[in-house]
């Protein structure tokens, strides 16, 4: 459990994973349905103002719910730059990152994993147990020599 601030709103919680605080949660569960449903009736008129000011919802919200893969707009903000790849700064309509950076991480990701894994196997294990008797015996003789 640890003690973040909200993603939306800013208010210091204690989190046990997610990036929103409880009532933040709450409202955007809300949100989202209302967005959504909205999206569904209007598609054509789907930029983020419009959807902000038909719905009552923030903008903010909208954002992160796109931001969340929890929403896709089509038409208009298809079009628009609100939201940017992470990577690349291309503007994309869902999530934070564009398809072409996800497939291009994923790829690199498996090469990295590869590697590893190729190293694991060649290496020589760092500690072995040595099940000699010759060794067994010879430790016993020296701790009885110690005593």
């Amino acid at each position: 459990m640890d003690f973040v601030k909200c993603k939306l709103c800013r208010t210091p919680y204690f989190s046990h994973g997610s990036r929103l605080c409880q009532k933040c949660q709450e409202q955007i569960d809300i949100d989202f349905v209302i967005v959504r449903d909205y999206i569904y009736d209007h598609p054509e008129e789907a930029s983020i103002e419009k959807v902000a000011e038909a719905t009552g919802v923030e903008e903010k919200n909208i954002i992160y719910l796109l931001e969340e893969d929890r929403l896709a707009i089509k038409g208009a903000l298809s079009t628009s730059s609100v939201l940017c790849c992470q990577i690349c700064g291309k503007g994309i309509s869902v999530g934070s990152i564009c398809q072409s950076c996800k497939e291009r991480l994923s790829k690199d990701l498996g090469a990295a994993a590869s590697d590893l894994s190729d190293e694991k196997k060649s290496a020589k294990p760092a500690f072995t147990r040595m099940r000699d008797s010759n060794r067994e015996t010879t430790l016993m003789s020296d701790y009885n020599k110690k005593k």
